[in-house]
């Protein structure tokens, strides 16, 4: 900041709220301690977490309070001419709680502590007055801090949601990928979640846990990205060597989704290295058995079996539900958690109603398709 050869007027102090109560002598002796100081556009008058050295008065022009925010400057306050800055942290000793830029090419008055000091300590009573002065202006500030705040949390509710249905897309992106290579249709991954979100909410899982798992499960086969199209594609019985290599999918899915700080990212890792487990301990890929697979993916494997069942496949046609749900049940204790297995059963009423509104999702999307 450049110092102006100009003195500071009586008149710029006289004019500011916090030093309305001091008689003229005291104004008159800040005045003369008082520095002009000169501001181009942009120029930094201090920053967030200086020392409180001087306090300030804007003579002209117009400056801005701001504190980092979200990644970008918040601006919580304008400050123009006759408007005082900086002496909280002067009168507490404490550093600075924000940053003040000037806007535009302004003049501000610069008033060391110690000057002030020295002028407060001959005027005890226009102390406590300013000190009313200036508890009043700290409680307007302190209401428009909280409704700076009550911006800020909705701004960061907003971008949170934002964030989260970013993350959710990019799920259901790389689901519909890894699918397209095998089945060519989004649709298993939309019914398989489903059908896993109905038997978690019979399960009585949290709430919270079943919306996590309704978003997870489409990533329960991402792996087969990695698979090759010989192998994934391939119309008749795999021999031993392909299904192994077939079988690292859970592996290499659990690999790619590895690491993340996303909750719903994480579970998917979780169901994409266990959703072939069976109750017996005879899956793969580690042979786990009962209650040692985690519990979303004891539920994913009932869904994911289930839907492929209903549904075609270059090496079988599809079955009908009742069909499914009898292989299903015939699988309870083997392949499958017997406990949810009943509930699953229990479950054919929502059940039938899932797959009608899937169903008519898919023919809408086909006909939103041949729309050019």
């Amino acid at each position: 900041m450049e110092r102006s050869p100009e003195p500071p007027h009586p008149d710029d102090l006289a004019a500011v709220e916090m030093f309305r109560s001091l008689p003229d002598d005291a104004i008159a002796a800040l005045s003369e301690r008082a520095v002009l100081r000169r501001l181009d556009a942009g120029e930094v008058v201090f920053e967030e977490g200086d020392l409180g050295e001087s306090l300030f008065v804007v003579r002209e022009g117009m400056l801005k309070v701001v504190r980092p925010a979200l990644g970008q400057s918040l601006v919580l306050d304008r400050l123009g001419p006759g408007r005082a800055f900086g002496e909280v942290a002067v009168l507490n000793e404490t550093p600075r709680l924000a940053s003040v830029i000037s806007v535009e090419p302004s003049q501000v008055v610069e008033i060391a502590k110690a000057d002030l000091d020295e002028v407060l300590e001959a005027n005890p009573l226009a102390v406590r007055l300013m000190l009313g002065s200036l508890a009043r202006s700290l409680t307007l500030a302190k209401e428009e801090l909280a409704r700076h705040n009550n911006r800020l949390e909705h701004e960061v509710r907003r971008r949170t949601a934002d964030l989260h249905e970013s993350q959710l897309e990019v799920v259901r992106r790389l689901g519909r990928a890894a699918e397209s290579r095998d089945y060519g249709t989004g649709m298993h991954i939309t019914r398989m979640s489903r059908i896993a979100h109905l038997i978690a909410r019979a399960a009585r899982m949290d709430p919270d846990e079943c919306e996590l798992l309704l978003h997870a499960a489409p990533m329960h086969d991402i792996g087969k990205i990695g698979i090759p199209d010989a192998i994934l594609l391939k119309p008749g019985p795999l021999d031993p060597d392909e299904w192994e290599e077939m079988k690292r999918h859970t592996t290499i899915g659990a690999e790619l989704l590895a690491g993340s700080h996303s909750p719903v990212v994480q579970l998917g890792e979780v169901i994409a290295l266990t959703h072939h487990e069976r109750w017996d301990g005879s899956g793969y890929p580690h042979g786990l058995a009962g209650d040692a697979t985690p519990l979303v993916g004891r539920i994913s494997a009932i869904a994911d079996v289930f839907d492929a069942l209903i549904s075609e496949r270059p090496y079988k046609d599809a079955w009908d539900h009742q069909s499914a749900a009898n292989e299903i049940s015939s699988q309870a204790g083997r392949q499958f958690d017997p406990e949810l297995v009943d509930l699953f059963l229990g479950l054919q009423p929502a059940l039938e109603h899932l797959l009608a509104s899937a169903e008519a999702e898919c023919t809408e999307q086909a006909g939103s398709s041949q729309v050019r």
